[in-house]
């Protein structure tokens, strides 16, 4: 009799040991705040040669997961985590990488979060219509390096760039193909691999777009022609709905040979070129340069693009508003709006009668 109790005792101990023992590991495996608005947060970092033990322990300690050892003991065991949360084997995997944690998640969203490998990134936002030097100044301020550097990346690197995106262009400037979008971007980047981030965004951001995404399957050359004149459209539009006629415009100028005589290249050539600060006015000295940037004295597109477009501009700039209209000019500052002319003598018309009613204070 006595040997039948003792085994049945003995199986009682260890199941109840081991129901006590998965009790207790689910329990400690649940999040340490079950209200995410009140739970702790912290961006934490595991650095090389770090080990699950002191990740634990730190994390345990930063009040983020209850218990530090149990992590230790699912990184060991990676199966025994997956039992106890059903989670993916593979995910249970501590690599080094910048995280953002918090206390309202359970020790399978934590492992989650640090087997992603994520780095540390700083967000920067880069709008419409900046040049190469102006986006360059951007991230030097966010902390990457010199603005002088970036430039010289920028504007000498292109070939090697084109070449390793497989993009068919034998130019040296990636001027207007830095796809202006507000980044997250690694702090271990350097100017080269931020560059090939923003062009690819671009190519990504035309592919997506049902009314761009065959303008990436056109001929290279095609493609950097409408980019230039995308860039020009970029810093002459401001109402959204004018920027396809304003297009079709140049377009109407480029197909008679006739100088698109746009103020917004002769400003680059001051600000770019000649690295002057940015003009109030444009002189008549002005459009008297010699720089083939200068489109009131050279009929035809500029060299390269004046600055990065958005998709608006993108847009317009491949598939123009048909009109008859040569001349546009802005008769409406706080709309941004613009009068559209066939003839010369309109266009000076609406001309002088906005800038009378300016003066006017009207």
């Amino acid at each position: 009799m006595k040997k039948i109790i003792i085994p049945a005792v003995a199986a009682f101990v260890i199941l109840f040991g081991a129901i006590f023992s998965c009790a207790y590991i689910s329990s400690q495996s649940s999040a340490v705040c079950s209200e995410k608005e009140n739970a702790v947060s912290m961006e934490y970092e595991i650095s090389s040669g770090m080990t699950a033990r002191a990740v634990g322990r730190e994390l345990e300690k930063s009040g983020i997961i209850k218990n530090g050892q149990i992590f230790y003991v699912f990184a060991r065991f990676p199966k025994l985590a997956v039992f106890f949360t059903h989670q993916n084997a593979k995910i249970f995997k501590i690599q080094t990488g910048y995280y953002e944690v918090n206390s309202a998640m359970t020790l399978a969203n934590v492992f989650a979060e640090v087997s992603t490998g994520k780095e540390r990134t700083v967000t920067v936002s880069i709008p419409e219509g900046l040049t190469v030097s102006k986006i360059a100044e951007r991230f030097e301020k966010a902390g990457f390096g010199s603005a002088k550097d970036f430039v010289t990346v920028a504007t000498t690197n292109g070939k090697e760039i084109f070449t390793e995106l497989k993009i068919d262009l034998d130019i040296d400037s990636v001027e207007g193909f830095l796809f202006p979008d507000t980044y997250k971007v690694p702090v271990t980047y350097d100017a080269k691999k931020i560059i090939i981030m923003m062009i690819r965004n671009l190519l990504k951001q035309l592919q997506a777009n049902e009314e761009t995404k065959s303008i990436v399957n056109i001929p290279s050359k095609e493609f950097y022609e409408k980019l230039i004149l995308a860039s020009i459209v970029e810093r002459e539009y401001r109402a959204e709905d004018e920027a396809a006629l304003i297009a079709g415009v140049f377009k109407n100028r480029l197909s008679i040979n006739m100088p698109l005589q746009s103020c917004a290249t002769v400003e680059y050539i001051i600000t770019e070129i000649n690295h002057k600060p940015h003009p109030k006015i444009i002189f008549f000295d002005d459009l008297e340069s010699r720089s083939p940037y200068n489109t009131y004295k050279f009929p035809g597109l500029p060299p390269g693009p004046i600055s990065n477009p958005g998709l608006t501009a993108i847009k317009a700039a491949f598939n123009p508003q048909d009109s008859n209209y040569l001349y546009f000019t802005l008769t409406d500052a706080n709309a941004g709006r613009h009068t559209f002319s066939k003839d010369f003598n309109s266009h000076a018309k609406a001309t002088n009668e906005f800038k009378t009613k300016k003066a006017a204070g009207n």
